[in-house]
């Protein structure tokens, strides 16, 4: 399996896993399936080419199997802060380390690429997998947003991790 940073090639293939995350874990994106179906694929194109994005896809055999984006912040006071989000590992790729190695990835590129000093993200509290490999990785939680997203009438919490780049 290789992890390596996505390519304007990659932006058909990468669409559909990002909408399969999304019709599959609503609970997981801020965005939902009804807003981004219609995207065209210059949208597409321009956040696999965003100077502060560094969108990384797990691939084998020419099949991507999960992703993670790393977003550094834009405005100069919070530069040294970077997100990582819109992570998605497909079900089947699961147990397979194929989130850990994303992360590492999301990691690396935010300390060494993006010059970063903290990393940060938020989870839906109730995603247990998530949150014990986020802990693994050494993500401290260090709080709460409840009623973060609703999705179909229902309410998900989010829990806030980071981690600190300068003592990994």
């Amino acid at each position: 399996m290789l992890i390596r940073l996505a390519t304007l090639l990659d932006a058909p293939a990468w669409f559909a896993l990002r909408l399969e995350a999304l019709q599959a874990q609503p609970e997981a994106f801020g965005s939902s399936y009804a807003e981004e179906r219609d995207m065209p694929l210059s949208s597409v194109e321009a956040r696999l080419s965003d100077p502060l994005n560094r969108i990384w896809v797990a691939e084998q055999d020419g099949v991507l199997l999960g992703t993670a984006t790393a977003r550094r912040e834009g405005f100069a006071k919070s530069a040294h802060r970077t997100n990582l989000f819109a992570m998605y590992v497909k079900p089947t790729a699961r147990r397979q380390c194929v989130a850990r190695r994303l992360v590492d990835a999301v990691i690396h590129s935010a300390r060494q690429e993006l010059a970063a000093d903290w990393l940060q993200l938020s989870v839906v509290s109730s995603n247990q997998a998530a949150l014990a490999l986020y802990q693994q990785c050494g993500f401290v939680a260090w709080g709460c947003q409840p009623d973060a997203l609703r999705v179909d009438g229902r309410s998900y919490d989010e829990t806030q991790l980071v981690l600190d780049l300068r003592t990994r």
